[in-house]
């Protein structure tokens, strides 16, 4: 009886002890999970811990005279100058117009309804000369209260609108707004060198891995286009250049030095070490062994906190190639051009993808001339 009493506890300990291995897989399981963020973000791992980038406001595309923004679903007294950035139509949060109200005085006043107008400045510009006002800004008045009106702005305009409120009792009294539209950046240019980035799609480039004094790429330089229809110029424009690549998978879809978390379900990758370069503009990225030299992309096992990493600048050639071979198709960086004006901002984007490498050739013999040597 003792000797199965024995047994019996060894195998209840055995059994709980199995449990404990369980619950602790588990919670580790669930640590990495959450850390990961569903097993997809290991920067942690490095002590690294990034934010997620917030998604910038878009800009109502409606401000008054003083800069600040009016927005549909509120009623403004009416300004004194009113500026468009962008039709009604394409305005993140004035698509439904912006509301006025005129304020007549006195108070007391026993008639206070209003009429309301839309005039060029200068009709006989050379813009304007043939036009309509009213087919660029639209005003609507509120059907119980003639003192509300709702403005709607249908296209851009070169000239600028006046918008009148008159009394009705006494058409002398008035109240006029200056409408403006605002220069609106509409496009950016980017190039690295005397490759043209496309923006909005991928840049296909070609590596040479055998020489680093090829003239492929070079600085990168940014170009923005700006409207030409508008009454106000844009006089100030920043841009600004970011390169940013991410590792999605561990098959090293992503031109970066990537490993295997041990001991995570299905071998979830990890990222140890990427070359994200900001302020990319007036820096150089040439397409040859110098963008691994430059940029310190490395080579390194798939260990645990693995930091032993070999630059490309210190590889030889063809490490390198069997490495670029498994990422032909892959992006090397996400560049993403942003143009910063007054009114307006323009961004763009583009995946700068390793399309083919060259500079490498394999060795097919070697030749003896003449075929004959005779010592004598």
């Amino acid at each position: 009886m003792s000797r199965n009493s024995g047994s019996s506890g060894i195998v209840k300990f055995a059994a709980w002890l199995l449990v404990i291995v369980l619950l602790a897989g588990i919670g580790v399981t669930i640590y990495f999970g959450v850390m990961s963020k569903g097993f997809k973000e290991w920067e942690f791992l490095n002590g690294e811990q990034t934010e997620e980038p917030t998604e910038e406001e878009q800009p109502s595309g409606v401000t008054d005279g003083d800069g600040n923004e009016l927005e549909s679903g509120t009623t403004y007294v009416l300004p004194t100058a009113m500026v468009y950035a962008a039709p009604t139509a394409e305005s993140a949060s004035a698509g439904e117009g912006v509301t006025v109200k005129a304020t007549v005085k006195p108070e007391t006043a026993i008639d206070k309804s209003v009429t309301w107008s839309v005039a060029f400045a200068n009709a006989e510009s050379v813009w304007a000369n043939g036009k309509t006002a009213s087919d660029y800004l639209t005003v609507t008045p509120d059907e119980e209260d003639s003192r509300i009106a709702v403005l709607t702005c249908n296209e851009a305009f070169g000239e600028q609108i006046l918008l009148t409120c008159a009394s009705v009792s006494d058409p002398t009294k008035t109240a006029t707004c200056t409408v403006d539209y605002a220069q609106q950046i509409t496009g950016v240019t980017v190039k690295i060198g005397n490759v043209e980035v496309v923006m909005g799609g991928d840049t296909e480039v070609t590596v040479d891995i055998g020489h680093d004094n090829t003239d492929r790429g070079g600085e990168i330089t940014m170009e923005y286009q700006l409207s030409e229809v508008y009454t106000i110029a844009e006089s100030e424009v920043t841009n600004a250049i970011a390169l940013t690549h991410e590792c999605l998978d561990a098959s090293g879809d992503y031109f970066a030095y990537q490993g295997v978390a041990a001991g995570t379900p299905g071998g979830t990758s990890y990222r140890l070490d990427y070359d994200d370069i900001s302020e990319g503009l007036g820096k150089t990225v040439y397409f040859d062994t110098r963008l691994f030299a430059d940029y310190n992309f490395a080579y390194g096992t798939s260990s645990f906190y693995d930091t032993d990493k070999t630059p490309f600048s210190e590889m030889d050639i063809t490490t390198i190639k069997n490495y670029c071979d498994s990422r032909i198709g892959k992006t090397l960086w996400t560049l993403t051009a942003t143009a910063t004006g007054t009114y307006t901002t323009f961004t763009a984007e583009s995946d700068i993808v390793l399309s083919e490498i060259d500079g490498w050739a394999e060795v097919e013999g070697i030749n003896v001339d003449p075929s004959q040597i005779v010592f004598s």
